[in-house]
């Protein structure tokens, strides 16, 4: 498993849903071993870590790249000319890459497969190529920012599938069904879809005190701006006597909502369970893109909430609209919505229990991996 991350104390949001999927495979009895691309090889009682070969240039480009990034002129700069940005982290990281993984099958024999989660395409050059000539391993790739990571979105921070080789992965996973077409065109193969889900024994519900009537947390307002004026700016102004609160990085000037900044782990269950409502305000492309699914309507799913949502295509997939989650629609005035849950502490209560059951019946972390494993069984 060659991760973005598996150091929690790197930025990448994904890093723990990697060790729960690889936890799931762990506990199934797979062996697995991982090979992280930022920060430090971690070991785990679930996996066997295997030191980051491009530590130094790894860092240099991704910290750099997330500071250079808010930059529109940068952006476009390297949208430019991305070819000769990228030649000397490119040569470095693929060589790395590859003779560390040729040292791992030398020394610890043959794997059956090589899974790349959202480690930066264009810097692999054709290592799951070389591999697979030299050592007859194959190498499927899955992204975890389906659509957002794609160039006409800009990317987060700077997208990594320009110049990126698609073709030499035998298999593709997103967490989208809406942009199979998308990716196909630029060469994938057997793509599927591998949606995100949760281990409920780590977001489990926890006692707290309600001291808070609405919650929403985010990493930031990108591609949520419309939302979050619907759904706390205006709704704050019209229900002044209620409790609204945000966390995470949020920028907007919300009259009357608490900011609470970054929260400890810890600290953001508490504020979750210790909220009314928890608001899911998917991004305008990931909410326009069917099928296409993200971390945080799980999280709060586990943890047994209120879930008040934006429209989403194919929330329904995932939870029942009006029985375990509460979707807006253009036309509703949330404030409405809110004093009409905030009256009805019973219906709060069932769409909580409902949502978490829903979770635990198939949305975990082990429903995904034996997914995963279904797959790769296909596939190779």
């Amino acid at each position: 498993m060659a991760v973005s991350s598996i150091d929690l104390s790197e930025k990448p949001t994904a890093t723990l849903s990697w060790w729960c999927l690889f936890r799931a495979l762990s506990e199934m009895g797979h062996e697995v071993t991982v090979i992280p691309f930022l920060g430090r090889a971690i070991e785990s009682p679930w996996w066997r870590p295997w030191e980051n070969p491009s530590r130094i240039m790894s860092s240099l480009v991704y910290s750099n790249g997330r500071g250079l990034s808010r930059s529109s002129r940068i952006k476009s700069f390297y949208e430019d000319h991305y070819r000769i940005l990228l030649a000397v982290p490119r040569l470095v990281v693929s060589r790395s890459w590859t003779s560390s993984i040729e040292r791992f099958l030398k020394t610890e024999g043959k794997a059956d497969v090589i899974v790349f989660y959202s480690v930066p395409l264009n810097l692999l050059s054709d290592v799951p190529l070389r591999i697979r000539d030299k050592w007859d391993v194959p190498s499927l790739y899955y992204e975890a920012d389906m659509p957002e990571i794609l160039p006409s979105y800009g990317g987060n921070h700077f997208t990594y599938y320009l110049g990126a080789n698609l073709s030499q992965f035998l298999g593709f996973l997103s967490n989208s069904d809406g942009v199979r077409g998308v990716v196909n065109a630029m060469g994938a193969r057997n793509i599927a879809t591998l949606h995100w889900a949760v281990d409920p024994r780590i977001f489990a519900p926890i006692e707290s005190r309600k001291n808070t009537d609405v919650f929403f947390s985010g990493g930031s307002n990108r591609f949520r701006h419309e939302w979050i004026t619907k759904m706390i700016r205006e709704p704050a102004l019209e229900l002044s006597g209620k409790a609204f609160a945000v966390s995470g990085r949020s920028d907007e000037e919300l009259s009357g909502v608490r900011k609470l900044g970054f929260l400890r782990f810890g600290d953001w269950k508490k504020q979750i369970c210790g909220s009314n409502i928890c608001l899911n305000i998917s991004r305008g492309p990931h909410a326009a893109t069917g099928g296409t699914s993200t971390t945080r309507v799980f999280e709060l799913a586990s943890m047994g909430s209120c879930i008040v949502s934006n429209p989403h295509k194919g929330m329904q997939e995932w939870l029942e609209p009006g029985k375990e989650i509460v979707i807006l629609n253009e036309d509703d005035r949330p404030a409405e919505v809110y004093e009409w849950l905030l009256g009805s502490p019973g219906i709060r209560s069932e769409l909580g229990s409902r949502a978490r059951e829903r979770v635990l019946a198939e949305h975990t972390y082990e429903h995904r991996a034996k997914e995963l494993l279904n797959y790769i069984d296909n596939v190779i």
